[in-house]
């Protein structure tokens, strides 16, 4: 050091130029792969050029560690819709209430047609006058979503590019040009593999890297734009739901009939049913038993379904940017 506080350049390590208030202290960062990435700062390690002694990196542990968005091409579904089609109620349900009451603890008895019911005769069962106050049928049905092809898969962590700094000494008054601080212990010859002089963006709004001005020596300004890395980064690729648009002229409208007896000839009374997805609640006139049911279609004209969904979400990102600028590398 000079009487007047300056240096004969005598910086064991490398002399750069102080970075924007934008960005944070010049660290040694290391950039690639994720699964290669280093847990610590130890191979930072330098040999005193004087004493040939080993001297550990201050850092022992990263201060920051930043993730690339991953490159994913990932494909959504196609969604379509299945039939379109009408289909008779399939849940019928009895009640010894007359209020077509079907909460917990209720007396309520199952009296559901098969699967695919064409509306042809049926016996579920048969119930006695006492089980049969008053009867809930269900819907007609109409369309149908589903998915053809497989989703996508989330992103794994490790398929990014992530960046580890660790923070050494950074002293000025070392260097021959007071505008210049060192990299104390932190030889550009002597970093390991992987390894760069660079600073990272303290504001998410950065989108450059600081140029040389003036009389600056190019080789010691981060000015290369290495990429943009993001603390606690979450991706999440996904796709909209599939879902069936129905059309205003579906009709799907039907007659449910009760019968007495398990033949379907001693009718009880006969109901109008649609879409509805409440359904339709009875309650008999007269106390009579339940036996079978049969149903003719009013109208059966499904329409067309539109499908929707299988659209790609934007990938959701959580953490803020970070802008990575490095020194020029050696040509």
């Amino acid at each position: 050091m000079n009487d007047d506080g300056t240096s004969n350049g005598y910086c064991w390590g490398q002399c750069v130029h102080e970075p924007p208030a934008s960005f944070r202290t010049p660290m040694l960062v290391w950039t690639g792969p994720e699964a290669l990435a280093p847990s610590s700062c130890d191979e930072l390690a330098t040999i005193d050029p004087e004493t040939s002694e080993r001297i550990p990196f201050v850092g022992a542990s990263p201060v920051f560690i930043g993730r690339a968005l991953p490159v994913a091409d990932h494909g959504c579904p196609v969604c379509d819709c299945m039939g379109p089609s009408c289909a008779l109620p399939s849940i019928v349900t009895a009640s010894e209430l007359g209020t077509c009451s079907d909460g917990p603890g209720d007396p309520t008895t199952p009296f559901h047609p098969p699967p695919g019911w064409d509306g042809s005769c049926v016996s579920p069962g048969f119930l006695e006058p006492e089980q049969f106050a008053s009867i809930s049928i269900g819907p007609t049905q109409r369309c149908t979503p589903f998915a053809r092809g497989e989703p996508p898969q989330p992103l794994a962590a490790e398929t990014g590019d992530v960046a580890v700094a660790c923070g050494g000494r950074v002293e000025s008054k070392l260097c021959p040009d007071p505008a210049e601080h060192c990299m104390l212990y932190q030889q550009q010859t002597r970093l390991p593999d992987g390894w760069r002089h660079c600073i990272v963006s303290d504001d998410a709004s950065v989108e450059e890297c600081p140029q040389p001005e003036g009389t600056a020596d190019p080789r010691k300004v981060f000015s290369e734009k290495v990429s943009v890395f993001y603390d606690h980064l979450v991706t999440t690729p996904a796709c909209t739901p599939c879902a069936c648009d129905v059309p205003e002229t579906n009709r799907c409208e039907a007659l449910v009939y009760t019968y007495e007896d398990r033949a379907c000839s001693d009718m009880i009374f006969f109901i109008r049913v649609n879409e509805d997805e409440e359904g339709s609640c009875v309650v008999p006139v007269s106390t009579s038993s339940l036996g079978s049911l049969s149903a003719t279609w009013i109208t059966n004209e499904p329409g067309r379904c539109t499908p929707r969904g299988g659209e790609p979400f934007p990938e959701v990102k959580r953490g803020e940017p970070r802008l990575l600028c490095c020194l020029p590398r050696e040509s």
